[in-house]
């Protein structure tokens, strides 16, 4: 009896997890076709100011954990309150914005995407990088977007994503074909996607690939471990893009997004890393991101959820390891 009541709460709860997903994205499309772009335009600057004037409990779910990460900062109490309110106000914009995106009509989507201000002080874009390297800050598809229609040339395209299941992504990242390239959307986690990377840049096509991912979250595993630092403390990302770059022998072109709140934002190009061993690319790539992080830590996906990243996950060899003997054994035969 107790086993049934077990397995029926656990049910109850999936249910609720999907009902309230559901129910989330239903009422974000109904706000988005009801505001519209104007709408969004000029409610959205105000929003932090609202939520400041609300209870903690209506600022938002990652509101707390916001607040609490952003004290690692270095910043003062009232600054920190500031970052964490825009913060919810940044990820409101994004998923009003993921609805109102012009997917279907190629000429408001490249009008969308060019008013998006190009930030390249070190004229890092002349330079030819068959790897784009991505962090998640701001409206971080709209970067993608940026980068591909920036290509004068057709050109064919490879991004791995980490929500291959979410058709509105796929949908998006598809539409970039209007422009005249191919784009070939891949799952992050599939076992082949490393082999299709590879092949792909040896290829000469552009792979645009997202790299402050961490190992684990949410029970899901993004990737193989490698080790680093992030804000002084040790760390562990994803293994793939600075080791792929590393084996390939390819430079690297790092990218960011920075949300305008009720405008488009900016895509900042923020460093060029050279081909070097795996290792001296990881910590170039972590130092530069880290300091793009630092200047505005609210435009950062992962700000509510910093700890994935401080967690330490067994790479194969330790998974290995811990096997029992008996389980091993058999394995071999």
């Amino acid at each position: 009896m107790t086993q049934w009541r077990s397995r029926w709460s656990m049910r109850g709860w999936l249910l609720w997890l999907g009902l309230r997903r559901r129910l989330r994205e239903a009422l974000l499309r109904g706000a988005a076709r009801c505001l519209g772009r104007w709408g969004v335009r000029m409610g959205l600057p105000v929003v932090p100011a609202l939520l400041a004037r609300l209870p903690v409990a209506w600022r938002g779910p990652a509101y707390p954990r916001s607040l609490q990460n952003l004290a690692l900062f270095g910043l003062e109490p009232d600054e920190c309150r500031e970052r964490a309110c825009r913060h919810s106000a940044i990820r409101l914009q994004c998923a009003l914005v993921e609805h109102l995106y012009p997917r279907h009509r190629p000429v408001r989507l490249r009008a969308w995407i060019r008013s998006i201000a190009w930030v390249d002080p070190h004229g890092l874009w002349a330079r030819s990088a068959p790897l784009l390297v991505l962090a998640h800050t701001g409206e971080y598809w709209m970067a993608v977007a940026c980068l591909v229609e920036r290509h004068a040339e057709a050109t064919r395209f490879v991004i791995p994503i980490w929500n291959f299941n979410d058709e509105l992504t796929r949908s998006s990242l598809k539409s970039l074909e209007a422009f005249g390239h191919q784009v070939d959307i891949l799952d992050s986690r599939a076992p082949g996607t490393a082999l299709a990377l590879a092949r792909a840049i040896r290829r000469g096509d552009r792979v645009i690939i997202f790299a402050d991912l961490p190992v684990s979250m949410g029970g899901l595993r993004s990737g193989e471990p490698t080790g680093g630092h992030l804000f002084g403390r040790a760390a562990q990302f994803v293994k793939g893009p600075m080791f792929l770059a590393a084996k390939l022998g390819c430079d690297v072109l790092l990218a960011g997004h920075r949300v305008q709140l009720g405008g488009p934002g900016q895509l900042h190009l923020i460093e060029w890393v050279a081909s070097a061993p795996a290792a001296q690319m990881q910590v170039s790539w972590a130092r530069a991101i880290e300091r793009f992080l630092l200047e505005s830590p609210q435009d950062w996906f992962y700000l509510s959820r910093m700890e994935a990243f401080f967690q330490r996950q067994q790479g194969p060899a330790q998974r290995l390891a811990s096997l029992p003997a008996e389980l091993l054994r058999r394995g071999s035969r």
